[in-house]
């Protein structure tokens, strides 16, 4: 990154807050932090405002530790001498606008990836499989926000082919703005499900939501849409440009079949038109198919062949906390802790039966958050879901997880095979007289809940 002091004023429509001072230099702006402790020399300083901390307070430590100039939404008091300092509005927002004008001084094909479910694990497939061909950047971490998108954006360079880009939303118009502001030509819907419910209400709103990625692609760009999930490809008709379908389940531009569950992962065919070829994927789980059938569409998009797709997907590394396969001695811990919906819930049950056939299986249920109205109502679901199953024991987690209980056993299931255990001291105090040797254990919940560390306490109970 390069900008002048203008073209940082011009982008953020701020002002200096001494317009007649004189500048020891030409002041040049070479990165952006929002956090001192990172800060290099020569960025801008963002001060944003968080639960914790107001990123205000830290403008003047940001200058003495080398910041060329910094935004700011009130006075800052204790500067030092010549310190360049833009007033704005609002510091979040502007930060958008510098990514808005940043991008646009680049010619890297942008990707947009939202939904339900499966956005982060199709971002980092597609990184994965791009790979083999382009320089790739992608979204890090949870930065798929209004604050994570500027600055993943932020963090690209001239030499950067490709960026992939998470694109979360909490209401109706934050994708659009994401959109705005990286410019995609392809963009990618995973799923519509009941994830966000407590912000959107229904299931349509969702998909308005997330069909504003669809909607804001140029004429020239390229929808990728999930053909088993209605409601996302129904979002076609939003697409000025071209739509590629993927799917499992029918007809589709991009498919798999031979679907087989191994040790390693999954084991299918990937066909594309009349083409096809055999892939591995090194994750569990139907689900983890149709990602990473996403990103075969995406790179097929770029002119990549399907064998040179497959290799990229067979070479990529599962993020922690995801259907994350862990031995425990003579257990095996399936860690699906980072987030739960609906949906994600059933998928995770579907490999807890493939990985645990003919042994006992064990499903640790944390509450699910966002739900909204219908949050009693979905929980019950998900433990009627658990009692048509076959596993032998349920404990839920958590204040809310009580009703996924209630569910199960009004399902059919024992009521000695359900417990509930309030905190996460309690869950791990249970499992571990419950556990057996041989047994297949589940753990998933919302993030809030962090359940990995029920995980963590039986390792240390073993591994001290």
């Amino acid at each position: 990154m390069h900008f002048t002091l203008d073209e940082i004023l011009k982008a953020t429509g701020g002002q200096l807050t001494k317009p007649d001072a004189r500048l020891p230099m030409p002041v040049i702006i070479t990165g952006v932090s929002t956090d001192t402790r990172t800060l290099r020399d020569g960025d801008l300083f963002v001060p944003l405002r968080g639960p914790r901390a107001d990123g205000h307070d830290f403008i003047a430590d940001a200058f003495h530790r080398g910041a060329a100039a910094a935004l700011s939404a009130r006075p800052a008091n204790g500067l030092p001498s010549g310190a360049v300092l833009i007033r704005v509005d609002d510091p979040l927002r502007a930060l958008g606008r510098i990514a808005r004008a940043y991008r646009r001084t680049l010619t890297v094909t942008v990707v947009g990836v939202t939904g339900s479910v499966g956005k982060t694990t199709t971002t980092k497939l597609c990184a994965a499989v791009l790979g083999r061909a382009f320089a790739v950047a992608s979204t890090k971490e949870v930065w798929n926000a209004e604050i994570g998108v500027p600055l993943t954006l932020l963090g690209l360079t001239v030499e950067h082919g490709v960026a992939v880009i998470e694109m979360a939303m909490r209401g109706l118009g934050q994708i659009a703005e994401l959109v705005e502001m990286a410019a995609p030509s392809i963009g990618v819907v995973t799923s519509i499900s009941e994830a966000h419910l407590e912000h959107l209400g229904s299931r349509e709103n969702i998909a308005r939501a997330k069909g504003e990625l669809v909607a804001g692609l140029p004429d020239d760009g390229v929808a990728v849409l999930n053909r088993d999930d209605e409601l996302v490809s129904g979002l076609a008709r939003l697409c000025r440009g071209r739509v590629m379908t993927y799917g499992l389940a029918g007809p589709a531009d991009v498919r798999a079949d031979q679907v087989r569950f191994e040790p390693a992962g999954m084991t299918f065919r990937l066909l594309a038109g009349r083409k096809h070829t055999d892939a591995r994927l090194p994750a569990w789980g139907r689900h983890n198919v149709a990602n990473a059938l996403a990103a075969t569409a995406v790179g097929l998009v770029l002119g990549m062949d399907l064998d040179a797709i497959a290799a990229g997907m067979a070479g990529w590394t599962p993020p922690a906390m995801r259907l994350q396969p862990m031995q425990l001695d003579d257990i095996l811990v399936i860690n699906d802790a980072y987030n739960s919906s609906p949906s994600s819930v059933r998928a995770a049950l579907d490999v807890l039966e493939e990985a645990g056939r003919g042994h006992r299986l064990v499903a640790v249920l944390g509450e699910m958050r966002e739900l909204g109205a219908q949050s009693p109502e979905l929980h019950r679901d998900v433990g009627r879901d658990v009692a048509r199953r076959k596993i032998a024991f349920l404990l839920a987690v958590g204040g809310g997880a009580g009703v996924i209980g209630e569910g199960a056993a009004a399902g059919g299931m024992d009521s000695d095979r359900i417990e509930h255990a309030l905190t996460l001291e309690e869950a791990t105090t249970r499992l571990r007289t419950l556990l057996q040797p041989g047994d297949v254990v589940l753990i998933k919940g919302s993030r809030l809940l962090h359940l990995e560390r029920i995980v963590e306490a039986l390792y240390s109970q073993i591994r001290p």
